[in-house]
């Protein structure tokens, strides 16, 4: 797998590997949101290439403080062959790169395989924080596109 820097002309293929995923995607995850975030993080948001095709896709993203990930995806097809950690292991350094001392993601609470994977390459469980989130325009925010 080749790892780069995502570009829109991959915006629908990236869209297609969260939806058979299992990622909700939503009105964040419309084409002018997802070019705000790579305007905003253009190093961070990667894919991975077999043959040409997108076949894994990760959001990093860097507030100045603190790393975040979202959305990482490995196509169906392509999972539990190492494709999600390797991925996981460039963002990793480039965190690295930028100093950034820690790095949060979410997961939903059900998806255990998805939290087992994270365990898997070092991550940790918090119970000592609560997710709280805040919808500032509901016209803006649908759950689904």
């Amino acid at each position: 797998m080749i790892i780069k820097k995502f570009s829109m002309k991959y915006y629908k293929d990236v869209i297609q590997i969260w939806k058979n995923s299992g990622i909700s995607v939503g009105s964040s995850d419309e084409k002018e949101e997802i070019k705000r975030v790579l305007h905003k993080n253009p190093d961070l948001f990667l894919i991975g290439l077999i043959d040409k095709e997108v076949i894994a896709v990760v959001i990093g993203a860097f507030d100045g403080r603190r790393g975040y990930v979202h959305h990482l995806a490995v196509s169906p097809a392509y999972q539990k062959k190492g494709y999600g950690r390797k991925i996981m292991e460039e963002l990793h350094e480039r965190f690295q790169n930028l100093n950034v001392h820690k790095v949060h993601l979410f997961i939903e609470k059900n998806n255990e395989d998805v939290i087992n994977f994270y365990k898997k390459i070092g991550w940790e469980i918090r119970d000592d924080l609560i997710m709280m989130s805040y919808v500032p325009n509901t016209d803006l925010y649908k759950r689904d596109i």
